[in-house]
């Protein structure tokens, strides 16, 4: 309770400051107290948000790890009924995560997120971001086929027709 605490208060100073490592120490003490030291829904949405703050600005300085770290633990400060309430934040949160899961090689993860947002997300156009990091993990995979497969069904959804010919 004491980090979590900690971390608040430390972000009420850094959060409008550009100082990275202000805000990484701040939602880092929030996250070591986790999810059970939120005292109601609006508050843990708060932290979700902050945590998406924070692992874009390591996303933005290439530190995937990191920012997969923030992510996942945003996503552990949503409620049950998260996609319902904080869609936009839900899906935020899902699709960096997921995009970290694939930088980092975690393919475990990406597969775990991918799934929660091919389900949840209300539009084709939601599920753009990660059909397309799909794509690119088969393909790294080594996984050719099933990657061309399922590009071509994405191409095709968006009204892109390639014929079967020159894929050949």
């Amino acid at each position: 309770l004491y980090h979590f605490q900690y971390g608040l208060a430390l972000c009420s100073g850094s959060m409008f400051s550009q100082d990275d490592d202000a805000i990484f120490t701040a939602v880092g003490q929030i996250n070591r107290g986790g999810p059970s030291a939120v005292s109601n829904p609006a508050q843990g949405a708060t932290i979700a948000n902050l945590n998406l703050l924070a692992g874009k600005r390591a996303v933005g300085m290439s530190d995937f790890k990191s920012a997969f770290t923030f992510f996942d633990h945003g996503i552990s400060f949503l409620r049950k009924n998260h996609w319902k309430e904080h869609y936009d934040l839900s899906l935020e949160l899902f699709d960096y995560a997921a995009k970290c899961s694939f930088f980092i090689g975690d393919n475990i993860n990406l597969k775990i997120l991918s799934e929660q947002i091919l389900t949840y997300a209300r539009s084709f156009h939601d599920k753009l971001n990660v059909m397309y990091i799909t794509v690119s993990a088969l393909s790294f995979a080594a996984k050719l086929p099933e990657s061309i497969e399922k590009g071509t069904w994405i191409l095709s959804q968006l009204g892109e027709d390639i014929p079967v010919s020159s894929l050949d």
